[in-house]
């Protein structure tokens, strides 16, 4: 065998990458408004998980592992420890001031402080639209890779979304 027949067998053309740690994700509270009906206010530990599809590079890789991790980071970062507001929910109405943010939905009224709030660009805080929010974070934080991201966010374990480009 010659040495470029080995370096085929041994190099392949592309791969997908999986980020899963138990490390990742972010702690948020969030209500969303399924058929009409608002639920409770509540809060979940989200686990958030990354797979990242490309052509393997000459080097043997698609991606260093530790510029995944740290736009993944970096995007749940924006999230932690914060209540998430849909700010394109047609069913609220969201009222922007100083040092709080209100928001009603039919008899239901809720003040926080601004500090404690994340007005998001999505529809509802469903983990459809939370999936799909964290996929445009993370691909900024990334910029022109060619690779092609798959993200998964977990509410409990076992049940969640995924968003791909």
């Amino acid at each position: 065998m010659s040495g470029r027949e080995i370096q085929a067998q041994s190099s392949p053309r592309a791969a997908t990458l999986n980020l899963a740690r138990a490390d990742i994700g972010f702690a948020a509270a969030h209500f969303s408004i399924v058929d009409g009906r608002s639920e409770r206010l509540h809060g979940h530990n989200y686990r958030v998980s990354l797979r990242a599809a490309g052509a393997v590079r000459a080097d043997g890789t698609v991606v260093d592992f530790a510029v995944l991790k740290r736009a993944l980071r970096m995007a749940c970062a924006e999230l932690d420890e914060r209540t998430l507001l849909p700010a394109r929910s047609p069913d609220l109405s969201i009222l922007e001031r100083e040092h709080e943010v209100e928001v009603t939905h039919e008899s239901r009224r809720f003040v926080f402080p601004r500090s404690d709030v994340r007005l998001l660009p999505i529809v509802n805080t469903t983990c459809e639209c939370l999936a799909a929010h964290l996929l445009e974070l993370v691909r900024a934080g990334l910029g022109e890779l060619a690779i092609r991201l798959e993200l998964r966010i977990e509410e409990t374990p076992g049940q969640g979304a995924s968003a791909a480009e």
